[in-house]
């Protein structure tokens, strides 16, 4: 069996060609790295307001940004907390 009649080498080239198209397209101003704590993914903004690449990301972001405001709160640190 040939590198070109091997299913897995057609996999990688058509990965390696599809990036290269992406990369080098229009679309690429609309990729952008997840905000979320200890996150390493990449994801294509779809809107704009857009952060994170999962809801499960930006709930561990709106968690870690509570505890820190609270946490320095306590602290004294932090923003002031409002009176209810």
């Amino acid at each position: 069996m040939s590198a070109e009649d091997d299913p897995r080498v057609r996999l990688v080239a058509a990965l390696a060609r599809d990036a290269v198209d992406f990369l080098s397209g229009p679309e690429r101003e609309q990729l952008r790295a997840c905000h979320a704590p200890r996150c390493v993914r990449y994801f294509i903004k779809s809107h704009g307001r857009q952060e994170w690449c999962r809801p499960s990301c930006g709930n561990r972001a709106r968690v870690a940004r509570h505890y820190e405001r609270t946490r320095g709160a306590a602290t004294g640190e932090g923003p002031p907390r409002r009176e209810p």
